[in-house]
């Protein structure tokens, strides 16, 4: 038997984390002929996780590529994986962030033994 401790139900408990809308998205192709889709948003799913701010230092030395200010870490169970996959946008608080792909079209995604850690960029309308 396991008897790990749920990190994340200590820090539910202590108010430490922060609801997080994800919102995932369908691209319906109006023309074929000239590719033009068009995007609709559905519904948000919430789930709680611990927002970390990115800080300068982490960019130079964790993250390859350019991440701009402004962007957040997102740490949440393992569980979600399936859900920030296929995210279009993610809401904290009053701003809306995307989460972050790599050059082969991959997610920012770091997979630990019990929670996931998403790189999320700071979007601009």
């Amino acid at each position: 038997m396991d008897k790990r401790v749920d990190i994340f139900n200590l820090l539910k408990n202590e108010g430490k984390l922060t609801k997080v809308l994800v919102y995932s998205a369908m691209d319906t192709i109006n023309d074929p002929f000239e590719k033009t889709t068009t995007k609709s948003y559905l519904n948000p799913i919430s789930l709680d996780a611990l927002i970390k701010e990115v800080t300068p230092d982490s960019l130079v030395w964790k993250y390859f590529g350019q991440i701009p200010m402004g962007s957040k870490q997102i740490i949440c169970e393992k569980k979600y994986i399936n859900l920030l996959k296929t995210a279009d946008k993610i809401k904290i608080s009053d701003n809306y962030y995307k989460v972050r792909k790599d050059n082969s079209k991959g997610w920012a995604i770091q997979e630990r033994e019990d929670y996931i850690i998403i790189v999320a960029e700071l979007k601009i309308l």
